[in-house]
């Protein structure tokens, strides 16, 4: 089941990288991680795993990011923007995790640096 899953998610990423522009070079970034607030992201939509928050230019846009040992991790939505300094010189990012038992798993995986792409929003 998870080499099928591999194998779907390496062609997806194929496929997307042969029909948008993709930044060639991964970048290593600072990542942590936020919990609900009640709030709204800034986009508007109602947070959930999956989204990231990282700086105004890559609203709209999907990271694709790995371990920095290079393990695939996911592909997330940028549907939020942050207020910290670091955010908002792209200089990180903040993954959104449903409760605190998932930002420790988060962190136990994957630590506080990720290696990431991003692709830039179509449309």
């Amino acid at each position: 089941m998870f080499t099928i899953l591999t194998k779907m998610i390496a062609a997806v990423l194929a496929i997307i990288v042969t029909v948008v522009p993709v930044q060639q070079e991964s970048q290593k970034i600072r990542c942590t991680c936020y919990l609900p607030t009640g709030n709204r992201t800034y986009d508007g939509t109602e947070p959930y795993e999956g989204i990231v928050a990282a700086n105004k230019e890559h609203l709209g846009d999907m990271a694709l990011l790995w371990t920095i040992e290079g393990e695939w991790i996911g592909l997330f939505e940028c549907r939020d923007i942050g207020g910290g300094k670091m955010l908002k010189n792209g200089m990180a990012i903040d993954i959104f995790r449903d409760d605190m038992d998932s930002v420790k798993e988060w962190i136990q995986m994957y630590g506080d640096y990720v290696q990431i792409i991003w692709i830039p929003a179509e449309g």
